[in-house]
C-alpha cells in the first residue's frame, strides 16, 4: 500500500509576517532541498505569511470578502507566494505542480461543502508532488472563506486515506521548536485529553493571521489524530530537522496524536 506524507510549511517559516509580502527565499529553498530526502510519495502546502494574510485582514474574505476586487486581491496573493515557492521547488529538481484550493474546493458557512480532488490524485499515481496553498475558497453561504494551507492539507489527506492509501504523518513546519508550554518549553505531546489544560498556554500574537494560527493547527491536527493520523510540528530555523523529520529521525518537536 502507497505511503503518503504531508507536509505544511508554515506561513510563519516561509514569509517575514512582520512585513508585507516578503517572502524568506533562502529559507524556503533551503527547505527545498531538503524535502528532496522524502522515501514515501509526497504532498505539499504552504501558508500565505505576511502576503496573503495582509490583503484578507484588510479586504475581508473568512466570512465573506467586503468587495469582490478584494477578494481578488487575497487570491492574487496567495497565487504570489505559491509561485515563489513553486521556483524554488522546481528549482531543486522536484516535479511538482500546484493546485488551486479555489478551483478544487466549494465551501459552506466555512465548511468544506463539495470537492474535487481527482487532479491531485492523478499526479500523484503519475508521480509529481502536488502543491497546495492557504488560499480563499468561494463560500455557498458567506459569498467566501479563506482556508489555511493545514486546512486544505487535511482534506487532501482525508480524501487520500478513503482512496486505500496509508497517511503516514503529516509535518507542519513552523517558527518553533514544536508547541511551548507556559515556561517555553516545548511540549512532547498533545492529544485530546491533555489539549484543554494546554490550550491556555496558547496565547495570540499581534501578527495578522486570520486562519487562527497555532491554536487552529493543534484542533486541526487533533482532528487528524482521530482517524490515526499523527503530526508533528517542528522548527523550520533548525537545519536539516525537516529532512530528519521525513526520514524519521528524532528532531525537537510536538507530536499531536
Amino acid at each position: 500500500m502507497k505511503k503518503i506524507t504531508l507536509v505544511k510549511l508554515g506561513g510563519s517559516i516561509i514569509t517575514d509576517k512582520q512585513t508585507a509580502y516578503l517572502a524568506r527565499l533562502d529559507v524556503i529553498r533551503r527547505l527545498a532541498k531538503e524535502l528532496k530526502c522524502c522515501p514515501d510519495s509526497l504532498i505539499i502546502a504552504h501558508g500565505s505569511g505576511s502576503f496573503g494574510h495582509v490583503s484578507a485582514v484588510k479586504f475581508g474574505g473568512k466570512k465573506g470578502y467586503k468587495s469582490k476586487e478584494g477578494f481578488a486581491k487575497v487570491a492574487l496573493d496567495a497565487m504570489e507566494i505559491n509561485q515563489i515557492v513553486m521556483n524554488s521547488l522546481v528549482g531543486q529538481k522536484i516535479p511538482a505542480v500546484s493546485f488551486k484550493p479555489m478551483s478544487m474546493i466549494v465551501a459552506s458557512s466555512g465548511k468544506m461543502d463539495s470537492s474535487f480532488f481527482e487532479p491531485v490524485n492523478q499526479a500523484l499515481l503519475q508521480g509529481f508532488i502536488p502543491v497546495v496553498y492557504g488560499d480563499g475558497i468561494l463560500d455557498r453561504q458567506w459569498k467566501s472563506t479563506i482556508f489555511s494551507g493545514e486546512t486544505t492539507l487535511s482534506k487532501i489527506g482525508m480524501y487520500f486515506k478513503d482512496q486505500g492509501y496509508t497517511i503516514n504523518k503529516i509535518i507542519e513546519v513552523g517558527e518553533t521548536d514544536g508547541v511551548y508550554d507556559d515556561k517555553k518549553q516545548t511540549i512532547k505531546t498533545i492529544s485530546k485529553t491533555s489539549w484543554p489544560k494546554i490550550k491556555q498556554f496558547i496565547f495570540s500574537s499581534n501578527r495578522s493571521d486570520v486562519t487562527g494560527g497555532m491554536e487552529h493547527k493543534i484542533e486541526e491536527a487533533l482532528r487528524m489524530a482521530k482517524v490515526g493520523i499523527e503530526t508533528i510540528i517542528i522548527n523550520g530555523n533548525r537545519k536539516n530537522e525537516l529532512q530528519k523529520a521525513l526520514l524519521n529521525k528524532q528532531v525537537k518537536g510536538t507530536v499531536i496524536k
